[in-house]
């Protein structure tokens, strides 16, 4: 069980509030709560993703395509504010609408996903992040289907200048491909890019995040990526170099 659904149902108020307290205060509390109830595999690939940054210094934004609901969003928000990356902003990407027609290299063999599958709404992830403490002031929201809105005109209104955390969440070729050209401009040296499904249809190579992964680095020879942390059955990440 997720440890910010835990937190809001077994634990005292006083606990609770701690989202809303400095960021000193968060962090004991935080990190207690994760010795009393543990991570889900997403939330202890973040917390190393955003360790990782913190502790290398590296600067930029977190990234999130597919963020259905929001909760593994205010994991990520609350992660980070917790090791003092008080300069991060936070990006969220998703159609709102789920998942796309499976289309192309995804549509043959063993089916992982069906279309419209985690459709979810904008205002009520909204709603979701700042009830638990997300700054509106440090958040974006971009819905829309990503081959669609991941263009240069988004680019000119969010204003990121790199990455530091990219969580790609969006579980199909097809949706993949845009997303990581869209990231390319914002990776450095240090950038950790993090798949959630990267194992998915049983693991094979020429399909969904994998192969679209491969091919975003054939394409761009500048960039190389080296395994970082795995967690769970089907979540990898990696740490770019430029």
């Amino acid at each position: 069980m997720s440890l910010l659904k835990t937190i809001g149902r077994l634990v005292p108020d006083p606990v609770v509030e701690v989202f809303h307290r400095p960021t000193v205060r968060y962090s004991n509390h935080f990190f207690a709560m994760q010795r009393l109830f543990g991570y889900t595999a997403r939330e202890l690939l973040l917390f190393n993703a955003m360790q990782f940054v913190a502790m290398n210094r590296v600067p930029g934004d977190y990234l999130e395509f597919g963020v259905f609901e929001g909760d593994n969003f205010v994991a990520a928000y609350h992660l980070a504010k917790s090791l003092s990356l008080n300069e991060m902003r936070f990006h969220a990407f998703d159609s709102f609408d789920g998942l796309p027609e499976i289309a192309g290299v995804d549509a043959g063999g063993f089916r992982h996903f069906r279309e419209g599958e985690f459709r979810s709404d904008a205002e009520k992830f909204r709603q979701n992040v700042a009830s638990k403490g997300v700054d509106p002031a440090r958040l974006t929201i971009t819905p829309g289907w990503f081959d669609q809105v991941l263009n240069d005109r988004t680019k000119e209104l969010l204003k990121i200048s790199e990455a530091a955390v990219v969580f790609i969440d969006c579980d199909l070729y097809e949706s993949t491909v845009p997303i990581l050209e869209f990231i390319t401009d914002y990776v450095r040296e240090g950038t950790v890019i993090i798949f959630d499904d990267w194992f998915c249809f049983r693991g094979n190579p020429d399909r969904g995040e994998q192969r679209a992964f491969r091919e975003w680095l054939q394409r761009h020879s500048d960039i190389k990526a080296t395994e970082l942390f795995r967690f769970g059955w089907q979540h990898n990440s990696f740490v770019m170099q430029r």
